[in-house]
C-alpha cells in the first residue's frame, strides 16, 4: 500500500506528510508528544500494509485514526457503531511480527483497525498508556475474524528495568470501548504487570456485542 512507501525513512514534506512507518520514527526523533494524524484520499477503509515490521514506538505520541475523513468513534452504550477507517494489515510484515510495538509512556492508541499480524497486534512495555476505541484482531465492521496470531493486546515487561503500569484498556466512555476478538491466543494477556486497568471492552464478541467471535484462548 502507498501509505507504507517511501520516504519511510523519518523524513516528512515541508507539510509534515509521510507514511506511517516515517511518522513513527519522526515522532521518536523528536522529544515531547506528538500527534499522528490522517487524512489519507479516498473512501471508505483505507489499508496500511507494512511490508517490514513498524518502528517500535520509543518516544510519545498519540496516533490517531478518527483523524481520517469519515471516522467515528462508538456512541452506543451496548454495542459498538464505531466506524473505523484506518486498517493496519501485517499480512505481509514478517514472521513472527507483531504490529504496534509501545515502549514509550504518556502515549494513545485509538481509533485502528489492526490485523493479520503473525505475532501480536500491539505491545505495550511502558506507563501511564490508553489503549482505546481499536478493533483488534477483526475486519473494520467488526463482525469478521482477521486473527493476529497471538494475542489481540500484550502488555507486559519485556525483559526492560521499569515495569509497564499505570495503563488503561478501554475506558468508561462508549467511544473507549475497544473490540478484541478472532485472535490466535487471548484478547488480552497482562504479563506480571501493574495497575492495567480494563473497562467496557468487548473481548470474544462481535462488535455488536451479539455474537460470538472468540480469540482462541478466550
Amino acid at each position: 500500500d502507498s501509505a507504507d512507501v517511501a520516504p519511510g525513512n523519518g523524513v516528512c514534506d515541508a507539510g509534515g506528510i509521510c507514511t506511517l512507518r516515517a511518522a513513527i520514527q519522526e515522532a521518536n526523533a523528536v522529544e515531547g508528544r506528538d500527534q499522528i494524524r490522517f487524512n489519507l484520499p479516498g473512501a471508505g477503509v483505507q489499508t496500511i500494509t507494512p511490508a517490514s515490521p513498524l518502528p517500535a514506538i520509543t518516544d510519545a505520541v498519540v496516533i490517531d485514526g478518527y483523524t481520517q475523513p469519515g471516522a467515528a468513534a462508538n456512541t452506543l452504550a451496548v454495542g459498538n457503531n464505531a466506524v473505523l477507517l484506518i486498517e493496519i494489515n501485517g499480512t505481509n510484515a514478517g514472521y513472527n511480527v507483531d504490529g504496534l510495538a509501545l515502549r514509550a509512556s504518556n502515549s494513545i492508541i485509538r481509533g485502528l483497525v489492526i490485523n493479520r499480524f503473525r505475532g501480536a497486534g500491539m505491545t505495550v512495555a511502558a506507563a501511564n498508556n490508553v489503549i482505546a476505541g481499536n478493533f483488534v484482531g477483526t475486519d473494520p465492521t467488526g463482525a469478521i475474524a482477521r486473527p493476529n496470531a497471538s494475542d489481540g493486546i500484550l502488555v507486559g515487561n519485556f525483559g526492560l528495568s521499569t515495569p509497564a503500569g499505570n495503563n488503561r484498556i478501554g475506558g468508561d466512555v462508549p467511544a473507549d470501548r475497544n473490540l478484541l476478538s478472532g485472535n490466535g491466543r487471548n484478547g488480552i494477556t497482562l504479563d506480571q504487570v501493574r495497575n492495567t486497568f480494563l473497562y467496557g471492552n468487548y473481548i470474544g464478541t462481535n462488535a455488536a456485542g451479539t455474537a460470538a467471535l472468540g480469540n482462541q484462548e478466550s
